[in-house]
């Protein structure tokens, strides 16, 4: 989630040793590492639908595209499609039950194999600071909606839940902590990662130690997104003090152990981000603006 942030930003994408820092900050010894590679960029057709689409998410069995519409937070919404191929969808409409009354933001879904539904929303922020959400969904449908409980939240003034993104079979949250103080951007932003433990959330111990090449006190990190067998990372960064933002990549060897220092993904274009990977790793999903509408559309590149 971008709250009230239209951002721009630009993306390359490549495979090398490649070692990069946010200013002022220390990513760690130079190591080794290979990253992978996306290619031939192609925009996702969502077939009845024209506004902006933002924060895409593919469902892990590739039914279902879940996005939602600009984060201005007036009225954004959670949609869904069904899928035609790769890059086409049926847009079918709102998501049932996961959206609040105007004002809201509810936005920036994602959904384990067991269909429990997560999103984030200020719907009750600040009188509950548990602004990270879950349900079960079926078929357009979420019921059973409740906070997701544990102790990865800041209960202070001004911290909420960002972004997040649960793991595929629903046992690691991946997490955004965003502190905010009245303007467009967080004053901080960094990821964190929990543990599920009965139906609350832990965080895990060595969370800092895993994220120690990426969370920088330079940059906000915000807007994860893991691969399914957890080696790979993908998230947007900007250096503080600027609009510049970069999506990024780290990668390692098996769960819990650090990830590598970031690389950049590039391609050209004005305000992309949300990374997103298919189950299978072999697509990447985003959005950007067009600066013939100006508005946000997804996108989406084939890994070589």
């Amino acid at each position: 989630m971008k709250k009230n942030i239209v951002l721009g930003r630009i993306i390359i994408i490549g495979c090398a040793i490649f070692i990069i820092s946010c200013e002022n900050g220390n990513t760690g010894p130079e190591i080794e590492v290979t990253y992978p590679v996306f290619t031939d960029e192609i925009e996702v057709i969502i077939d009845g639908y024209n506004r902006n689409a933002m924060e895409p998410f593919v469902s892990k069995d590739g039914s279902f595209l879940f996005f939602n519409s600009l984060n201005d937070g007036d009225s954004t919404s959670l949609y869904y499609a069904t899928r035609l191929n790769d890059t086409v969808f049926n847009f079918e409409g709102e998501i049932e039950g996961v959206n609040g009354q105007v004002p809201h933001l509810d936005a920036v879904a994602s959904m384990d194999i067991n269909n429990d539904f997560y999103f984030v929303s200020t719907r009750n922020y600040p009188d509950v600071f548990e602004n990270y959400q879950t349900g079960e969904f079926d078929n357009g449908v979420v019921t059973g909606i409740e906070s997701v409980m544990g102790d990865f939240y800041i209960y202070e003034p001004g911290w909420l839940i960002m972004d997040a993104e649960i793991s595929r079979n629903g046992d690691l949250l991946y997490y955004v902590n965003a502190k905010f103080s009245g303007n467009p951007l967080p004053d901080e932003a960094r990821l964190g990662v929990a543990v599920r433990k009965n139906s609350i959330f832990e965080k895990l111990d060595d969370s800092e130690d895993i994220f120690r090449n990426i969370n920088n006190f330079g940059c906000l990190v915000y807007a994860p997104c893991i691969s399914s067998d957890g080696n790979e990372i993908y998230f947007t960064r900007i250096i503080k003090g600027t609009f510049t933002t970069q999506i990024c990549v780290s990668v390692r060897s098996g769960t819990g152990v650090t990830f590598s220092v970031p690389r950049i993904l590039e391609i050209e274009g004005i305000s992309v981000e949300a990374p997103s990977l298919a189950e299978d790793g072999e697509r990447l999903y985003y959005h950007k603006k067009l600066e013939n509408d100006n508005k946000y559309h997804i996108f989406t590149m084939r890994r070589e």
